[in-house]
């Protein structure tokens, strides 16, 4: 691709992880959900503001497939991270990609996955479901949103694995927020967070948070520590199904990190017990655990020149002629 690489796939090496990049559509197709659920996470990059969803059409054909092997955090974003990291070296771009991807390249339920919705949805005016989503839950996002763009970020959740972005540089990319989000799964041990909003930013997806401010979603994540959960309170307004304070997320809890019940909700503020397991109520819902201990894979390039591919700027068509997939690859470890 004339020699330019997506961000992502230089961040993944920063973070000292290992990357195998699908060389076609044919690899991609051959996997199985063994095969996916045996990498620590999947990363969909930003194609340097695409706007043609035929580039992630692969993503839609085959979600049958890979979706039940999403077990573990995720992170969607609705903004370009990988262009404004390459054409204008804006750090915001770069803390972006590196939290979300330590981020779903962590825990301990299973694979998880970065996808950053690049431009595709930017000219939508109402309301669109990710079709590439839809077996993991309803997502619907919106475009043309505010002309100026919205360039106003908040964040509204942490994790002890992101330490690089914040309000300052997610702010001001001269256009910051391409896609925001009306809908999204919040309840339940799958649910996700808000974990960055576009500030004051008004109609379908504006929500109220626990730190007194407002806005839309443009940034959500699923094991992420929304703002307020951790205070000891169950606070149904922000959708939190428990919160047991510093035991939020520890052996034994069964309320999460991001006060969401593990095995349901019995009553508000009380979580289900795991009536399934024979051990303790510590077990995770998912069986296979991974360790960093030993790293695999190889990086490989994709040539999707056979897709339509636009960009928001003319004079990027020259190296907008491949994208690439990757994915992370662990050695997996069973407890």
């Amino acid at each position: 691709m004339h020699g330019l690489k997506y961000s992502e796939l230089d961040e993944v090496r920063k973070l000292g992880l290992t990357a195998h990049v699908c060389k076609d559509e044919d690899e991609w197709n051959s996997m199985t959900t063994v095969d996916f659920a045996k990498y620590k996470a999947i990363i969909v990059p930003d194609c340097m503001c695409n706007t043609s969803l035929n580039t992630i059409k692969f993503l839609d054909d085959t979600k049958r497939v890979w979706s039940p092997a999403v077990t573990g955090n995720m992170v969607i974003i609705g903004t370009d991270p990988s262009f404004h990291a390459k054409w204008f070296n804006l750090p915001g771009a770069f803390a972006m990609m590196r939290d979300a991807i330590s981020l779903v390249a962590t825990g301990d339920r299973g694979t998880g996955m970065y996808f950053s919705l690049s431009c595709y949805y930017q000219s939508t005016a109402k309301p669109m479901g990710i079709q590439a989503l839809s077996e993991i839950g309803d997502f619907q996002v919106r475009g043309n949103l505010s002309h100026p763009c919205l360039n106003n970020a908040h964040l509204v959740a942490s994790s002890a694995a992101m330490t690089a972005l914040n309000d300052n540089i997610a702010s001001n990319w001269n256009c910051s927020v391409h896609e925001a989000f009306s809908e999204y799964p919040r309840t339940g041990s799958s649910g996700f967070e808000a974990l960055a909003i576009a500030l004051n930013a008004t109609g379908p997806g504006e929500q109220s948070f626990a730190d007194g401010t407002s806005g839309i979603p443009y940034i959500i994540a699923r094991g992420a520590t929304p703002l307020g959960c951790g205070n000891n309170i169950t606070e149904s307004a922000y959708k939190e199904d428990c919160d047991e304070g510093e035991a939020n997320g520890t052996p034994g809890s069964l309320c999460s990190s991001s006060c969401k019940c593990l095995y349901g909700v019995t009553a508000p503020g009380v979580c289900r017990p795991n009536v399934t397991s024979t051990s303790s109520s510590s077990q995770t819902p998912t069986s296979t655990r991974y360790t960093n201990s030993t790293l695999l894979g190889r990086v490989q390039y994709i040539d999707t020149s056979q897709h339509h591919i636009e960009l928001s700027s003319g004079d990027y068509d020259a190296v907008a002629q491949q994208c690439y997939w990757e994915l992370i690859s662990f050695a997996v470890k069973h407890y």
